[in-house]
């Protein structure tokens, strides 16, 4: 029987996203959906930690499911809820656990191109030390696992077709809780505000570009002090021939951290301010390059750069986006590709930035190559859209990317972040290959992750009714302030079967192997499921 603990006490934003969603556009609907579906499935694993013997236990679980979205004419929202009961045999204590996580968005215009409002949130268990990454879930080491919600709402404002200047203004709030913190008895709970504006030309301005742009971000904390950040820039450009302008630059960056808390020493002065002057080559709308002489001021001390910036589409298909930049941490880089043919796409991107775990929770984060189906976890029923610009359908989502690899904590983070995906499509096969790195830096505990992750998903037609899939995954976890390393190689091959048109088999096995430096903490888990899903 499905508890309905999401529901003992209901969650605001819960209740606004339903208000957004349907009742405002409820007499322009285009398409309300309700999929109910249950799920069982029985497992047998085997498994071996450091010298001690093998274990093998049973299990079963029970996951009720509730898929809901709406489309209209000026709103669409989406919700999804789901309730995982665990029962094991083995005599290990709090083994047999219920989850119930959900996922919610929706964006409502409130004035046709001019107001809108979005909101959006989940709650789901993650691993609260980044090593039990790819080893612990709902049935292996479920005690490793914290519950985080998160949820977000934003405003947006825009001036339509401005013939001089446009305005752009966005106001946001977030909210991020979790049972449990790495290291801490105390819980991480944090709010979140921002602000941004930016004010530009508009179409009617030939020899004028400017794009002044602010943003403020303010994250209560409770276990420390309050993250706030401010970014200012500016960018004015003077065009003295059809593709040449002189250009002017200016950026300011501050970050209002108590700097007692920060204990790495080359990260006491993270505020910086550069300006700078160049030229811009823009032979065409979607073409520029611009290469600027600046001056950094961080502190005391004050530095001279050539700066680059250009966003490039070489084609209709294929894209770039690269900046280089100062900052407090030296070289700064930033930089998107895109290159999509019919079958085969690939995309790339690298950021840096300083911010927080909860921030990173209510980040969208990169979307893969693939369209699923809302809710839907297997990468067999996703494809690859062969449109360059592809319109989401009723029912549908691109799947995230956004498998963040950080301890759950409340400190200030300084993050490294680059990840480049493969995706190929045609006829049975589906295939794709991401790989990421993140090197994030805690600057209250001066500690140091690098995180390497590469993924491989593989899903093939057998016919009408039956395919097969393979997903495998490697993951290497070093540490700089101590000899911990966590290698993981994580397999899993399925089978699934239609046996009529609301109910499918699936046969998997799946096999984790873990090395570290401590023969302890190594570990080997495999895994066979057999599971029964009913679509009502």
């Amino acid at each position: 029987m499905m508890r309905m603990t999401a529901f003992s006490k209901p969650n605001k934003l819960v209740v606004a996203v339903s208000i957004a969603c349907w009742f405002p556009d409820s007499l322009y609907a285009a398409d309300l959906k309700f999929i109910p579906s249950v799920s069982a499935t029985g497992y047998v694993y085997e498994t071996k930690t450091g010298d001690d013997p093998s274990t093998g236990t049973e299990a079963v679980s029970v996951s009720p499911k509730l898929v809901s979205y709406f489309t209209g004419k000026r709103a669409n929202g989406s919700l999804v809820i789901e309730n995982t009961t665990v029962e094991q045999s083995s005599s290990e204590p709090n083994t047999d656990k219920s989850f119930t996580e959900l996922s919610y968005s929706s964006g409502m215009s409130l004035i046709e191109n001019v107001l809108s409002l979005s909101l959006a949130g989940s709650q789901n268990y993650r691993v609260i030390d980044t090593s039990q990454s790819y080893i612990s879930d709902k049935v292996l080491s479920s005690g490793d696992l914290s519950k985080v919600s998160s949820h977000n709402a934003q405003l947006s404002f825009v001036t339509p077709n401005p013939h001089y200047i446009g305005l752009a203004v966005q106001s946001g709030y977030s909210k991020t809780k979790s049972n449990e913190t790495l290291g801490s008895l105390t819980n991480l709970n944090s709010e979140g505000y921002t602000a941004s504006a930016q004010i530009y030309q508009g179409r009617r301005l030939q020899s004028l570009s400017f794009l002044l742009s602010s943003q403020f971000s303010d994250t209560k904390r409770e276990s420390t002090s309050d993250l706030t950040s401010t970014l200012t820039s500016a960018n004015i450009g003077f065009k003295f021939t059809d593709d040449y302008s002189l250009i002017l630059t200016a950026t300011d960056r501050k970050y209002d951290i108590d700097e007692n808390s920060i204990t790495t020493a080359n990260r006491q002065n993270l505020d910086t301010t550069s300006y700078g002057a160049g030229v811009r080559w823009q032979p065409s709308d979607d073409r520029f390059i611009d290469i600027t002489y600046n001056n950094l001021d961080e502190g005391d001390n004050n530095s001279r750069y050539v700066g680059l910036n250009t966003q490039w589409a070489f084609s209709k298909r294929t894209f770039l986006g690269l900046t280089y930049d100062k900052n407090f941490y030296g070289d700064a880089y930033d930089m998107d590709f895109a290159y999509k043919l019919k079958s085969f796409k690939t995309k790339a991107s690298y950021s840096e930035s300083v911010t927080s775990y909860s921030r990173l929770s209510i980040v969208e984060g990169v979307s893969s190559l693939f369209v699923c189906p809302i809710g839907s976890t297997e990468f067999a029923e996703c494809f690859q859209p062969t449109s360059i610009d592809y319109v989401l359908q009723a029912g549908e989502e691109f799947r995230s990317l956004n498998s963040f690899t950080t301890d759950i904590t409340d400190e200030t983070l300084f993050r490294k972040s680059g990840q480049i995906s493969f995706g190929y499509n045609k006829r049975r096969l589906s295939a794709s290959l991401n790989l990421n790195y993140n090197r994030t830096e805690y600057l209250e505990s001066a500690r140091e992750q690098d995180s390497r992750v590469a993924t491989l998903n593989l899903a093939y037609e057998l016919g009408r009714r039956n395919d097969i899939s393979l997903t495998t995954s490697y993951s290497t976890l070093d540490y700089s302030d101590s000899d911990r390393q966590n290698d993981v190689l994580n397999i899993r091959a399925s089978f699934t079967r239609a046996l009529s048109r609301d109910m499918k088999l699936t046969v998997a096995a799946r096999y984790v192997d873990r090395e570290t430096e401590d023969e302890s903490r190594d570990i080997t888990d495999s895994r066979l499921t057999v599971s029964v899903n009913y679509q009502f």
